[in-house]
């Protein structure tokens, strides 16, 4: 570079001579040339003086001036080198590959000192690779404020050294935000790993809750329900065996008298078909007895059932709040707590 800045100087010399193109890169015309270039080769000179001062912030917005009036291979070159001065190893590289693409021109120093300047940042600058972990398949995820493309995912991508942040969001889960800081001929990895949203925490944390669960052992109220309402058709159907029996007692007194069972004993003997009609009439009356007292015991059990079900049945626990810190996003480099209110 030092060759190259010798002949740029050299080559004002020659403004009041002759008009060539010097090695700085700045077409110098006659000396009847507009005053726009004159300005710009006298704002080049101030910004060499500049970066030889180290004052690389100053020098390079000065470059960058003399480039909108004329962007030259020398002018590009001048403006990598306080990129790359000024840390930004990327844009460095740009630079000095730009101003290769018309080196030859200029002349083979020129040309050496870009291809060594451009091999040389090259293997200085850091990369990244960024992968997806559970939760961030589908995640937006960007870089120093940049979203990614599916490209620049599980690949180097080249970074300038220093810190630097990623975020990744996706619905229904909770933003990742870290920062990392990479330096100079490093690869690093980082693998982006989601937690599924605070909404969906508590409710896995509610969910897991003895006071939040009902009971095993809790029986539904459809099943007492349903056994008093059985209990209570059988006490009916009780209540209609029950007439019908009686109504066979009647018919027995009114043929036998008060010996239903028309024996020996009875005051009046059983004549042609009575003896037939009081056999049939008592097999009715132990039929009907029968059902009687078997749907009697029946409902009343039922009914004693049901109503010892609902009176014993266990009542819900009162529902308590808690309180409790937990981390926030274990899996970001940044830490944090976070409070969680538990109803």
């Amino acid at each position: 570079m030092a060759i190259a800045r010798i002949a740029c100087i050299g080559c004002l010399a020659l403004v009041l001579a002759v008009g060539i193109v010097c090695p700085c890169g700045m077409h110098l015309a006659y000396a009847g040339e507009n005053g726009e270039l004159s300005k710009a080769r006298a704002k080049f000179q101030q910004a060499v003086e500049l970066e030889e001062a180290g004052n690389y912030v100053t020098a390079l917005t000065i470059y960058r001036d003399v480039g909108q009036v004329r962007m030259t291979p020398q002018v590009r070159f001048h403006i990598a080198v306080c990129e790359e001065k000024l840390g930004r190893f990327v844009a460095a590289l740009g630079g000095y590959e730009l101003a290769l693409t018309g080196a030859e021109g200029v002349g083979p120093e020129f040309q050496k000192e870009a291809e060594d300047r451009a091999n040389a940042v090259r293997v200085r600058i850091p990369k990244l690779v960024i992968s997806r972990g559970k939760g961030a398949h589908a995640a937006t995820i960007e870089l120093d404020g940049v979203a990614l493309g599916a490209s620049s995912i599980d690949v180097e991508v080249p970074l300038d050294p220093g810190p630097h942040t990623i975020q990744a969001k996706a619905p229904g889960y909770e933003q990742y935000v870290s920062t990392i800081d990479v330096r100079e001929r490093n690869v690093e990895k980082i693998t982006i790993a989601l937690k599924a949203t605070s909404e969906d925490a508590n409710s896995n944390l509610a969910s897991s809750n003895p006071i939040d669960v009902a009971p095993t052992s809790r029986i539904s109220r459809v099943v007492p329900y349903a056994i008093g309402s059985f209990g209570a058709a059988a006490l009916l159907n009780a209540g209609v065996f029950y007439i019908l029996q009686r109504g066979k007692i009647s018919d027995l007194q009114a043929l036998c008298g008060t010996d239903r069972n028309c024996t020996d004993a009875n005051p009046r003997p059983l004549v042609g078909d009575e003896v037939s009609r009081s056999h049939d009439l008592n097999s009715k009356l132990r039929l009907y007895t029968a059902v009687f007292q078997v749907s009697a015991v029946t409902g009343v059990v039922a009914l004693g059932v049901a109503v010892g079900l609902v009176v014993l049945e266990p009542k819900p626990p009162k529902r308590t709040t808690s309180w409790s810190i937990q981390p926030v996003a274990p899996d970001a480099k940044l830490g944090g707590l976070s409070v969680v209110h538990v109803f």
